[in-house]
């Protein structure tokens, strides 16, 4: 037992992204002390589990599992963009949730997890060129073609495999993050304090990273964090920009809506509105494609930066009613449902799978009740 908690205390500190001395240090310990016990030589009292605990934003149960299973993460390392370890741990509790409902309904081994397609740095001289052109294949495969925009990026991946967890962090440069294991599959957290163009933009981004750099996702401790102009950052950008973008749509849009004339505020607004992104992303690829100038992309950004006044804010912000409509409808929502609808899973256990306490857990599934009751009459 005692290997099995120093095991998981390591994992969860790791993960949390604390350094054994800081972690020492919250427990009042020394670093040699804590060593021992993450190397199970030394038992470690309630008290300071308890600590442990709230330090890292686990329950004390977590401490106790004998399975390990590793879910490393891949992530901006800037100073600003790290999530807390209380994110990170609530996405890793997500991970395995969406696993465990998978389990008790039956489906675990339903869905195959999207290709890799496997970068090397070694091997792939043109990186960039690399990344369109997995956009591309990738676009191809799902039957989307190159002329027409996505509708719903989250529906579209979460039948793709991808486990998709949103949930709200204040500091609103951290865009997101993803993580794959074996066991877990791909998975992706994506802040929703941001606006929705941006969390359309941060889910392709790391859906590229977790098609492109899979070999990359081994270690959680913050090593595994890649600088805000690290290669590998540069490419999922740039994949999710031609995901997003295709080259081939937005020429054919921009010939039939836009043609010679000089392009305005009003043109940036409709193209960025049909192809679903930011204001700044779009005149970004207009730029990219030579479709601007960079003097008319600097004045038309100028102009954008005028008109919305807080550059976190969105000039023209899409509608969210198709994100509500997939938060109510994910699959991870209808595994829900229908683990507690079938009485397949308990109450108390329900209510760990969904992060919620017994009084919401039984008012949800009341209202799941409720809906299908009048689905049927």
């Amino acid at each position: 037992m005692k290997e099995i908690i120093g095991r998981n205390l390591k994992s969860a500190r790791e993960l949390a992204g604390l350094s054994q001395e800081e972690l020492a240090d919250q427990l009042g310990v020394s670093r040699a002390t804590l060593s021992a016990i993450e190397n199970g030589h030394v038992a470690i009292d309630s008290t300071k589990l308890l600590v442990a605990a709230r330090v890292l934003g686990r329950s004390v149960s977590d401490f106790f599992e004998e399975k390990e299973a590793a879910l490393a993460l891949l992530y901006r390392a800037a100073a600003e963009a790290i999530a807390p370890s209380q994110a990170r741990s609530r996405f890793e509790r997500f991970c395995k949730a969406y696993r465990e409902l998978e389990d008790i309904v039956g489906v675990a081994d339903s869905l195959l997890p999207p290709p890799e397609y496997s970068y090397s740095p070694r091997v792939h001289s043109r990186p960039f060129q690399f990344a369109t052109q997995v956009a591309h294949s990738e676009r191809e495969r799902m039957g989307l073609g190159q002329l027409d925009p996505i509708d719903n990026i989250f529906k579209l991946l979460d039948e793709q495999s991808v486990r998709i967890f949103r949930f709200p962090v204040d500091d609103k440069d951290m865009f997101g993050f993803s993580a794959f294991s074996l066991q877990y599959g791909p998975c992706i957290f994506i802040n929703e304090r941001n606006t929705l163009e941006r969390q359309i933009f941060s889910l392709a981004h790391e859906y590229g990273h977790l098609l492109m750099h899979r070999s990359f996702y081994k270690s959680p401790e913050p090593s595994a964090g890649l600088e805000k102009e690290h290669e590998l950052e540069k490419m999922a950008n740039l994949f999710a920009a031609n995901f997003l973008v295709p080259e081939v749509g937005l020429r054919d849009l921009f010939l039939k809506n836009v043609g010679e004339k000089k392009v305005g505020l009003e043109d940036v607004v409709f193209l960025k509105h049909y192809f679903s992104v930011s204001g700044d992303m779009m005149l970004v690829r207009l730029r990219d494609l030579r479709l601007l100038s960079e003097a008319e992309y600097k004045q038309l950004f100028a102009e954008l930066d005028k008109h919305r006044g807080d550059k976190t804010r969105e000039l023209a912000p899409m509608p969210k009613d198709f994100l509500e409509q997939w938060n109510r409808f994910s699959r991870f929502q209808h595994l829900a449902r229908k683990a507690a609808l079938d009485e397949v899973v308990s109450l108390g256990k329900l209510a760990e799978l969904l992060g919620l306490n017994i009084v919401e857990t039984r008012r949800k599934a009341q209202e799941w009740r409720k809906g299908l009751a009048s689905a049927q009459a």
